[in-house]
């Protein structure tokens, strides 16, 4: 399990009393709460697409097959990995997750 970044301290009625960058050590009629971030929870993945829009208002994407729709684009893990595929006329950009 990956750790948490932080934890969040609440007493036993739920009052939040406090936050502690990755340290469960407190204690004392006080729940430490783990918290992660976004990535963590849900490693939002990386797309390459066009900087500009197109003609239609919509932004290309590099793909795995031959069409420039989102639901064919190629994801990568890492910002690292998209970046490779890039050039001057395309950015690496990395989709935030649903509901956020």
């Amino acid at each position: 399990m990956t750790e948490p970044v932080a934890y969040m301290w609440k007493t036993e009625r739920g009052t939040i009393i406090g936050f502690t960058p990755n340290d469960n050590s407190h204690s004392g009629g006080q729940l430490g709460i783990p918290l992660y971030t976004a990535e963590q929870l849900h490693p939002m993945k990386w797309f390459v697409r066009s900087k500009e829009l197109a003609k239609n208002s919509k932004y290309l994407w590099l793909c795995d097959a031959e069409y420039f729709e989102f639901d064919y684009s190629r994801a990568f893990d890492t910002k690292e990995e998209a970046e490779l595929w890039t050039n001057p006329l395309t950015e690496a950009v990395q989709l935030p997750v649903e509901g956020e």
